[in-house]
């Protein structure tokens, strides 16, 4: 399958002021033609393409897809396209998970409860010598994320939840931020695939020589790197799901 990564930064809307529903929403079946996927918060509404309910439940509780647990088989396999709007020009991406939340309990008769277990985890941390990212040069500009054949990022004024996030993907496995940088950043990571990234369906990507291993990429051009450990998580376990009603 194809991966389209869409990552955005939001607005920040006053949480208290936001309702806890969608103005407007919609859930459908996506098209059994449809390739790869696409879950974007954007302002003012929340745009998911051919992506299923357990990468719904992740995004609206917060977790990545393998923290999601139970249910039955089709929560993992069946692929639908939402489209839900706040009614609001800006609206902060904490305050769509609420409203996801509602409208997946209502939309597919959602029953979740939620529990903690013992991952095993990369964690990213400061490599010997500090950071090398570079606050972002307009704090107050557009947001750019983007990962190209899975051996190159680009990134403008983003935070770093944004590259764990891809990661995780990468590798296959929980990466979480425990360097304690807090704002947004620019930065460019380039490198040359090898055996430790998670296989994929994708062509091949070709090999570049030139270029660092992810681990080294990672020290070498942004000052961070990734160390293997346990960790406690937070899980979400699906005690109950019902095939949503036609809209």
């Amino acid at each position: 399958m194809r991966f389209y990564l869409t990552l955005c930064l939001l607005a920040g809307a006053v949480s208290a002021q936001t309702p806890a529903t969608f103005a407007v929403a919609s859930i459908k079946v996506a098209s059994p033609d449809a390739r790869g996927y696409s879950l974007r918060p954007l302002p003012g509404r929340l745009s998911a393409e051919n992506v299923t309910l357990k990468q719904l439940i992740a995004e609206a509780w917060n977790v990545y897809d393998f923290q999601v647990s139970g249910g039955p088989k089709w929560v993992d396999s069946e692929r639908f396209d939402v489209e839900a709007k706040t009614g609001q020009p800006a609206t902060a991406r904490k305050d769509l998970r609420v409203m996801l939340q509602s409208l997946l309990t209502e939309g597919f008769a959602l029953k979740i409860r939620r529990e903690t277990k013992d991952e095993s985890v990369y964690a990213l941390v400061t490599a010997k010598g500090g950071p090398k990212l570079e606050a972002a040069k307009d704090p107050r500009g557009d947001a750019m994320f983007r990962v190209y054949q899975r051996r190159r990022i680009e990134a403008k004024n983003v935070p770093l939840d944004h590259l764990t996030e891809v990661l995780t993907w990468l590798m296959g496995k929980p990466v979480l931020d425990r360097t304690g940088l807090e704002g947004a950043f620019d930065y460019t990571l380039e490198w040359n695939p090898d055996e430790q990234q998670l296989r994929s369906s994708e062509a091949p990507v070709e090999a570049d020589g030139r270029l660092p291993s992810l681990d080294a990429a990672l020290q070498q051009q942004l000052g961070l790197k990734m160390i293997s450990r346990k960790e406690t998580l937070d899980a979400v376990v699906i005690e109950n799901a019902a095939r949503p009603a036609a809209n």
